[in-house]
């Protein structure tokens, strides 16, 4: 089957060389006949975030978390993830992406972390509210990949419905 390119890119920043997403091996949704899908990418130096559109760097960014990453900013470096979180509700549309379920980061939290569950937990719910990200626990590296290509996907879809509409208007 023919593959599909996506007519977006997606700006990963360059600080995520490690372990950032590649965003291979996704495929179109069942009304383009599951066809493998050419995302492209390019690395750019982002204010906010690991992950947004290119052109819409001011309007939606997504930040990346593994489960020791998570408890790490939460306990050491977390001015740091409060000031980002202060930017993050500036956009349209900011979130945090984790690698890990909820049970799994309030349940088994990193052998070398400090910090209890029960802050993670909390924070999550307090920042939430309080700054208007999303966090969403994506059980899994590739669910974290998926669940960022999928929001950033509909954002550009939403961006390109409105467009539709102000020029029908016009």
């Amino acid at each position: 089957m023919n593959p599909i390119t996506c007519p977006f890119t997606i700006r990963i920043d360059d600080r995520e060389r490690r372990g950032g997403y590649t965003f291979e091996g996704l495929c179109a949704d069942a009304d383009r006949q599951h066809r493998p899908l050419i995302v492209p990418t390019e690395e750019r130096r982002l204010a906010t975030g690991d992950y947004t559109l290119a052109g819409a760097e001011d309007r939606i960014a997504i930040e990346r978390k593994t489960l020791n990453d998570l408890y790490g900013t939460l306990g050491q470096g977390r001015d740091r993830f409060r000031a980002e979180h202060e930017r993050m509700a500036e956009l349209e549309f900011a979130a945090v992406v984790i690698e890990a379920s909820l049970a799994t980061a309030i349940a088994r939290p990193p052998a070398e972390s400090r910090l209890r569950p029960i802050c993670v937990y909390r924070t999550f719910i307090a920042w939430s509210l309080r700054y208007g990200v999303h966090w969403w626990f994506a059980g899994s590296r590739r669910g974290g990949e998926k669940t960022t290509f999928h929001v950033l996907r509909k954002f550009w879809e939403y961006q390109e419905e409105s467009k539709k509409c102000l020029t029908q208007q016009a």
